[in-house]
């Protein structure tokens, strides 16, 4: 979801450049809730990932065939200009030739499938100047199509979702251990701010109940509302745009406080992060280590090091900051 998230500070660039334009967007069933409610967005189209693998994993390729065949003649009654594939994977190359289009464009990279694309544009490197920004790794794609440069992702509150309370949202989960703050660290933060008294809601899937149950194991009734695997992503997200502040690790809820214009503390360890955001207040904490950024490959031996060396006092002062 993080790709995603960042992937639409794309959207405010293209209708700048070209007011009136019509912008669809093609995104896995999972995600899809999260865009369905956004007015720069004229149409969402749904790719069902899971129920295509499920056909082909059962070996029934008739009926696979005939799926693909009718979301590509979706796709392709639309008659589009432009194709863009924000994120330069075989499968996005592939969904993007089913798109049709006049031109087809993407990023360059390893993956197979580039000869579907009409042109290819280099992704912003992770250390050059324009990246420090959040969505700043796709201002060479606006630059090439517009001539215009990128802003952040800013996004509109779901459709649908009742108010919900002021909390400080806590989005401590992600799917790498070397993205994960340490369990001991967030207790000992959700320790701190309980005593402070503040109101505490805790974020995350169905596969992180376990973890955050070690981490809650012990605390008063009432202290966090635990809403771990307990929301639909539209429900989660009402929670982030309607919070008094976010404290995430590098995920795509923390992503979303940001686009939301919410006061944003985010934690990066094994990433380069991104140092500045929307209009909200933002605070990125990174140690920047020399074996920074490992992305996929820790060197450490499982030590994290990057993140074991943030501290919650650190965490505290960075949520006074943006909080002042």
């Amino acid at each position: 979801m993080g790709d995603l998230v960042i992937a639409t500070a794309l959207l405010d660039g293209l209708r700048q450049a070209w007011p009136g334009v019509e912008i669809d967007w093609l995104v896995q069933s999972e995600f899809a809730g999260l865009l369905r409610s956004q007015p720069a967005i004229h149409e969402v189209h749904v790719w069902e990932r899971r129920a295509w693998g499920r056909l082909l994993r059962r070996g029934r390729w008739l009926n696979l065939l005939r799926t693909v065949l009718e979301f590509r003649r979706r796709l392709r009654a639309r008659r589009y200009d432009w194709v863009i594939d924000a994120q330069g994977l075989a499968k996005s190359r592939a969904l993007a030739w089913l798109a049709g289009g006049r031109r087809r464009i993407g990023y360059t990279s390893k993956e197979p499938l580039a000869g579907l694309l009409h042109e290819t544009v280099v992704r912003q490197k992770e250390a050059a100047p324009g990246r420090e920004r959040i969505g700043g790794e796709h201002a060479p794609m606006l630059r090439q199509l517009t001539g215009t440069e990128i802003g952040a992702p800013r996004l509109s509150r779901p459709e649908g979702q009742p108010a919900r309370p002021a909390t400080l949202v806590l989005a401590p989960f992600t799917t790498r251990p070397q993205k994960h703050w340490p369990e001991a660290y967030l207790r000992q933060l959700i320790e701190q701010l309980a005593a402070r008294g503040e109101s505490l809601s805790l974020l995350g899937g169905p596969g992180d109940r376990a973890a955050a149950a070690r981490i809650l194991e012990g605390l008063p009734a009432g202290s966090v509302n635990n809403l771990v695997g307990a929301t639909s992503l539209s429900e989660a997200l009402s929670w982030i745009a309607d919070a008094r502040a976010l404290i995430g690790v590098d995920t795509g809820l923390t992503h979303m406080g940001i686009a939301y214009d919410r006061p944003t503390v985010a934690i990066f360890g094994s990433t380069l992060p991104y140092r500045t955001g929307g209009r909200a207040p933002l605070r990125v904490l990174w140690k920047g280590l020399p074996c920074s950024p490992c992305a996929r490959k820790p060197t450490c031996g499982g030590r994290f090091d990057c993140l074991t060396g943030i501290h919650p006092t650190e965490v505290l002062k960075a949520l006074d900051e943006v909080l002042a």
